[in-house]
């Protein structure tokens, strides 16, 4: 029985593998007392993404095409959204029967201690080599053992019928702490009565705090900053839940992200940045961060920072001189003053099984293998040899299972002789904080809602509204998508695509006939080579009607539809074209972001035609200028996005220091909402290479005669230029004018690799909130019609360049 596994690190490796291939020898064991136990072998492959859970496209896509994974590893808080539309199976039929069978067999045992192996279902016991370890029992899943943020982070409760099942099994956890560096406490002066290093416990002693331990250099910018309020892992998530906040309703069926107590949590973090110099120099020091050795934490550039359990490894690695402290999250003073305790909030994966999966039982018995105590201590004994071959310290990550996660911290931690008392004891907090943390609403609009959080929290910090008004902002926004979930709008159920295919094999014979009848009406004879002509076209026609075709006509359907991949579409008319004018106020401002970009096609022209120009001269070497101009148009779109982010740097990058100089101050380029397109437009600039070639090209087109017979009137260069380049370069004028708005309104990959659509949706362009729409919210039909209006506006403005083209562009021969 071959077991597909998805995962987010691609084909199963390191630890993991080792725990498969404990899991396929135990399978071979046991099919050979019980001939029709399978014999198990798991199958993994690559998995592209940049983000499983927010771009999930190879998951969408595999469950569309009928193929899915048999297991995924999937972010937990991710799992019900799915589950609301059907993408997983409920484990609670698994989690009973194996409890139901563990007792059976447990009390059989007792009965009877000699008369059964140690595992339930086998007659006897078979022979394996000496030192093989025995067949041991997988006990069943109990979801008391874990800790209630973990478990009920995987269980999703209908919020129109109140039913609630069990969607994942959790196999990791990830709390967040304060750590703070002890050196820079005690240099400020932050000290109790014994010298030592005195970490805030509350919200205003942690803004005191960070104002107090903020350093700047003699030009006024940040060199040291006390605490960033959302840099490491807090998010508006924490200091709201912190607060007394809710996110979501009890019943779940409305969004509070408005509630008194968010709110109040984000004019704390609103004023903090305000005390540290605003968001934007904040964001500009924060730009220059790396991680590993030049982490700023383990360097001394910042003073203290709430973050996750997984910066431990790292830190016990390049931060062994680091005078380490750690404690729980400060809480607001009121809330203490109530008696709560302070809280932190855990994330963590999960093992789910999709819906539509193949070997589900087979599934199952992978999942409840990886979970057991088995694989715990095979892949944590892997890991830890892995750290020590690599001369690094190891520090186990946190696990949800109180009993396993003890258990690690016992091994690996309390009692390993190498790990230093600093990293102990934050271990040790990390743990402590487990049973009183919170998770991420178990919703069906989980991913807008932690955009929601996110994209509040960057309007009030950047001042473009107050708290209250973004929070209430994007509560609208968050409860129209809920309700649209729970409350769809009402349609006719595509049960079958049929008639579609059909209808596609009438429009293609129809298409095809009126070609040849268009064809013959112009008096077109056989012999004309029409026939051949077909046939030399025939691999690129049935390529576009297997390939494009049919998926052009198949969006045009479903922008009328609710779709969202997973069930079966609903015929709503025009109701996504309607949401996308007079609801999504995101689609205006993505509209506006990428109609600002077309600045950036007139200046890339010049910019092209300027370097031809001087390209086009007969000096020495001139092939190599050519070539060094024309490789930054090859280079690949993620390579130069990575190196522009250095360029753009506020602080240390390369424009800035050029700039200061000359005695300018540079702005903070993508860091603020003010340029960040501007800085998008520079770097497209760096690529006009490519339109370099075509310009060339045109001017190698033109008669040096025009230039002779000019210059013997008098003409000029600058006359010679405007009179006799310009006119004759006017069809390549058109040509790059047309691809260039062309491909200006499909622009992407610079926003999704470089700001992801930020600061303040700054970056969201056109095509990045349809990928959204599509693949992050899973509103197939939403983004069908939005790309459809994209066509629409293309096509528009393309017939207006080629009706006006008649005006202005010259071609040769009339």
């Amino acid at each position: 029985m071959e077991i597909h596994y998805m995962g987010p690190g691609g084909p199963i490796h390191g630890a993991m593998e080792d725990a498969i291939r404990e899991f396929e020898r135990l399978s071979r064991e046991r099919h050979r007392v019980h001939p029709s136990y399978p014999i198990h072998k798991v199958i993994s492959g690559q998995n592209a993404s940049r983000n499983q859970t927010e771009d999930p496209t190879r998951f969408l896509v595999s469950l569309a095409g009928g193929m899915p994974p048999d297991v995924i590893f999937f972010d937990r808080f991710a799992i019900s959204e799915w589950a609301a539309r059907g993408a997983f199976t409920p484990l609670d039929g698994y989690l009973q029967r194996d409890r139901e069978q563990w007792d059976r067999w447990q009390q059989q045992l007792r009965q009877d201690p000699d008369a059964l192996p140690p595992w339930p279902g086998a007659r006897e016991e078979p022979p394996r080599a000496p030192g093989a370890p025995p067949l041991a029992a997988v006990e069943p899943i109990r979801p008391e053992e874990f800790y209630p943020a973990c478990w009920n982070e995987a269980v999703y409760r209908n919020p129109l019928t109140g039913e609630s099942h069990v969607y994942g099994i959790p196999n990791n956890a990830d709390d967040r702490v304060l750590l703070y560096n002890k050196d820079i406490l005690i240099r400020h002066g932050f000290t109790n009565e014994l010298g030592e290093a005195r970490p805030p416990r509350t919200w205003e002693e942690l803004e005191e705090m960070a104002v107090a331990m903020t350093e700047r250099d003699e030009r006024g910018r940040i060199r040291t900053i006390g605490f960033i309020p959302n840099y490491g892992n807090s998010w508006l998530y924490l200091y709201g839940w912190q607060a007394g906040g809710r996110f979501m309703s009890p019943d779940g069926r409305r969004c509070t992200l408005n509630d008194s107590n968010i709110v109040y949590a984000l004019e704390f973090m609103t004023r903090v940045y305000d005390r540290l110099g605003g968001a934007r120099e904040v964001y500009a020091f924060q730009s220059s961060f790396q991680g590993g050795e030049l982490d700023p934490f383990i360097q001394g550039k910042v003073a203290m920072k709430i973050d996750g359990v997984w910066i431990m490894s790292s830190l016990a690695f390049y931060g062994r001189d680091l005078n380490l402290g750690a404690a729980p999250p400060p809480m607001p003073e009121r809330e203490l003053r109530k008696g709560r305790r302070p809280i932190s909030w855990v994330g963590g994966w999960a093992y789910a099984i999709p819906s539509t999966a193949k070997q589900k039982r087979g599934a199952w018995e992978l999942i409840r293998f990886l979970v057991s105590q088995r694989a715990l201590e095979i892949m944590t004994v892997s890991e830890n040899f892995t750290y020590l071959a690599q001369g690094r310290p190891f520090l186990p990550r946190q696990y949800p299972n109180r009993r396993q996660n003890e258990w690690v911290y016992r091994t690996f931690v309390l009692n390993n002789p190498m790990l230093e008392p600093k990293f102990k004891e934050a271990m040790r907090v990390f743990n402590d904080l487990l049973e009183n943390s919170r998770f991420r609403p178990v919703t069906p609009v989980g991913q807008k809602l932690w955009n929601a959080q996110i994209w509040a929290m960057e309007d009030a910090i950047f001042h473009k509204k107050t708290p209250k008004e973004a929070l209430d902002y994007y509560t609208e926004v968050v409860q129209r998508d809920l309700d649209a979930i729970l409350h769809p709008p009402q349609g006719v159920k595509i049960r079958s695509w049929k008639w579609f295919f059909a209808l596609y094999a009438v429009v293609a014979a129809l298409l095809a006939l009126g070609g040849v009848v268009w064809d013959r009406r112009r008096g077109v004879r056989e012999t004309s080579g029409w026939y051949e002509g077909v046939i030399c076209a025939l691999p690129w026609i049935v390529g576009f009607l297997i390939f494009t075709g049919g998926p052009l006509l198949f969006s045009i359907i479903i922008s009328f539809c609710r779709f969202d991949v997973l069930n079966s579409a609903v015929f709503i008319g025009l109701h996504n074209y309607r949401t996308m004018f007079f609801q999504d106020e995101l689609f205006w401002k993505s509209l506006y972001n990428t109609v600002f970009m077309v600045i950036g096609v007139p200046l890339g022209m010049a910019l092209g035609l300027g370097m031809a120009i001087l390209l086009n001269q007969k000096v020495r070497g001139v092939a190599v200028w050519r070539t060094l101009f024309y490789l930054p148009s090859i280079v690949p779109a993620v390579a130069s996005s990575i190196l522009w982010i250095w360029i753009f740097n506020p602080q240390s990058g390369l424009l800035n220091g050029m700039l200061a100089l000359l005695g300018i101050q540079g702005p903070k380029w993508l860091q603020d909402e003010n340029t960040s397109k501007w800085a998008l437009i520079i770097m497209g600039l760096w690529g006009a290479g490519g339109g370099m070639i075509i310009w060339l090209a045109g001017l190698k087109g033109i008669s040096s005669s025009y230039y002779e017979a000019a210059a013997i009137d008098g003409a000029g260069p600058w006359q010679r230029f405007i009179y006799i380049t310009i006119p004759m370069l006017t069809p390549y004028i058109f040509f790059n004018l047309v691809m260039g708005l062309i491909g200006t309104f499909q622009i992407f990959t610079q926003a999704y690799i470089m700001t992801q659509g930020g600061p303040v949706n700054s970056t969201l362009f056109y095509v990045y909130h349809l990928f959204n729409n599509a693949f992050r919210y899973l509103k197939m039909g939403y983004a069908a019609a939005m790309a459809w209006f994209l066509f629409l506006v293309v096509v528009i403005l393309t017939a207006i360049q080629i009706r006006l083209s008649q005006r202005w562009v010259h071609y040769e021969g009339g």
